[in-house]
């Protein structure tokens, strides 16, 4: 059940009583309530914003998920946090979905949300470039590398490892989970499966593909390059087609027996809890995850 505080309405018609409620809401410095009036100018109506006080407490273990959501039916903006680079994606990710921006949230296949969820990130750097905000494309960490050996679980001395080896339904969609990551860097182990690094590489450039030289207003390009790349990858991969993996039956019996409905979509605050979302924190936990340099980052891959 969420449990949601005020919310606040971000009014492009009235920006500085939008600034009024944001600072009576968060703690946020008269730089960031700036920003947020210039992002909120950009919507074309108003709209309410408030964290799920509920939800925001599972979301402070998952590193790697965006810490909002839209409500597709009410039209309302989610946080699950309140830090102000939270707020200041999540309003420019709303005034994308104001614009028309297509979002796939709910979808029978939740790696098309996940897929789509990275296409728009591109989208909102570009957006913030524009409004002359700070923009980090450098990678914060590298996942696949081999776990220390103080850190190697008993059953699996290397997860990721495994993970890769072979090509199914959980390796296809954990590299679409990956690929939409683009803060982060991934190393392949030798024993990778060629179909499974192939997913990972084609997912990643056709996510850039979509978001190329798109900018708010350029939302029906984007669609229409959405479910070109959505079909291609389905053409090319037949994620329909693919079973499950005998070691997540061995050692996740749980999520096996869910993992059709259960894979996690980034976007979906009612479901924040998901196994397959958990494993794939726990293989960043296992490889000591660190901040990367040029010493340190792994090849392009």
């Amino acid at each position: 059940m969420k449990r949601k505080n005020r919310p606040v309405i971000l009014d492009p018609h009235d920006l500085n009583g939008t600034a009024q409620q944001l600072a009576s809401a968060y703690e946020l410095d008269d730089e960031t309530l700036q920003t947020l009036q210039r992002i909120v100018a950009l919507y074309p109506r108003a709209v309410p914003m408030y964290v799920d006080e509920a939800a925001a407490l599972l979301y402070e273990d998952l590193p790697l998920a965006d810490k909002f959501t839209f409500d597709i039916e009410t039209d309302e903006l989610i946080l699950f946090a309140r830090d102000p680079q939270t707020l200041i994606d999540a309003c420019v990710e709303m005034a994308m979905y104001l614009a028309g921006f297509t979002t796939k949230m709910g979808h029978d296949e939740p790696w098309i949300t996940e897929f789509t969820a990275g296409a728009w990130k591109p989208v909102r750097k570009r957006i913030k470039r524009e409004l002359g905000l700070a923009v980090n494309d450098r990678p914060q960490g590298v996942v696949g590398l081999p776990p220390a050996a103080d850190h190697a679980p008993t059953d699996d001395p290397y997860p990721f490892r495994t993970l890769v080896a072979h090509y199914d339904l959980v390796s296809f969609r954990q590299m679409i989970v990956l690929a939409a990551r683009d803060e982060l860097a991934v190393y392949f182990p030798p024993e990778t499966h060629p179909k499974v690094r192939a997913v990972y590489l084609h997912a990643r450039r056709a996510i850039q593909d979509v978001a190329r030289g798109v900018g708010l207003g350029d939302y029906r390009v984007f669609n229409e390059r959405l479910l070109d790349a959505l079909r291609r990858l389905e053409g090319l991969f037949m994620p329909s087609e693919l079973g499950l993996p005998d070691w997540l039956t061995r050692i996740m019996p749980r999520a096996a027996a869910t993992a059709p409905t259960d894979f996690p979509a980034e976007r979906d605050a009612t479901s924040p809890h998901d196994p397959f979302a958990e494993f794939l924190e726990q293989l960043l936990d296992e490889q000591d995850t660190q901040d990367l340099t040029d010493d340190n980052a792994p090849d392009e891959l």
